[in-house]
């Protein structure tokens, strides 16, 4: 296993969308869960909780989640927004540049609707790969024990890059919470917040191979004192 910095770990982590079918065994998954549990939490409260699934767990998650978006294309009992409403630019204009830069590599048109549903409907299958994360925090939580799971989900996701894993975070799983409540036998006080696909990425897939830019640090930092 080849060390790499933790800026090299930044720089090179990408939201893998194909994989292959090569399991992952339960003990390295742990390995993984565990070691990113340094990562910091105020006052120590470590409050992320986190169910992963493989197998016919997982695959008994996507049927139903399947079942119910042919009636409910909006979810089922969402516990979180993905995106604020009336959502303004210049963030409006990021995440439409987003989503075309994906669909350009996976040579899918503006006019393919049918094709962008189709690569959209991925998400619930968590692209097909062995391992499906799912992270939640208890209900008396509030927003600042949201940004510590957003700390202990990239810890996640840089650990597992350097094990040799591809992962790919997910908040469309908070809009199926209900679906999740249902299937892995959550108490209604657990809130689904994001999920994430695990697994070996595919090197010949060309949506492995994009990476979305990133806006330079004049347009969002500001100097003070210095």
């Amino acid at each position: 296993m080849t060390k790499i910095s933790v800026s090299e770990a930044l720089a090179r982590r990408k939201s893998i969308r194909e994989y292959t079918q090569e399991g992952v065994p339960a003990g390295l998954v742990l390995d993984v869960l565990e070691i990113a549990s340094n990562a910091p939490s105020g006052g120590n409260l470590q409050p992320w909780k986190v169910h992963a699934l493989s197998g016919e767990v997982k695959s008994a998650l996507l049927e139903k989640t399947i079942e119910q978006a042919m009636n409910n294309p909006a979810g089922v009992d969402p516990d979180i927004p993905i995106y604020p409403s009336g959502l303004a630019d210049p963030w409006r204009s990021r995440r439409a540049d987003c989503g075309e830069v994906m669909y350009a590599a996976l040579g899918i048109g503006r006019e393919d609707k049918v094709a962008r549903m189709r690569q959209g409907a991925k998400n619930l299958s968590f692209f097909d790969a062995p391992v499906g994360l799912i992270f939640t925090l208890d209900r008396s939580f509030c927003e600042a024990q949201i940004i510590d799971l957003g700390l202990y989900v990239q810890s996640v996701m840089l650990v597992a890059d350097e094990k040799g894993l591809a992962t790919c975070p997910q908040a469309v799983w908070s809009m199926w919470a209900g679906v999740v409540r249902e299937v892995l036998g959550l108490a209604h006080s657990e809130m689904v917040m994001v999920g994430m696909a695990m697994g070996y990425a595919n090197p010949e897939s060309a949506v492995n191979q994009l990476k979305q830019p990133r806006i330079a640090v004049e347009d969002f930092a500001t100097l003070h004192g210095f």
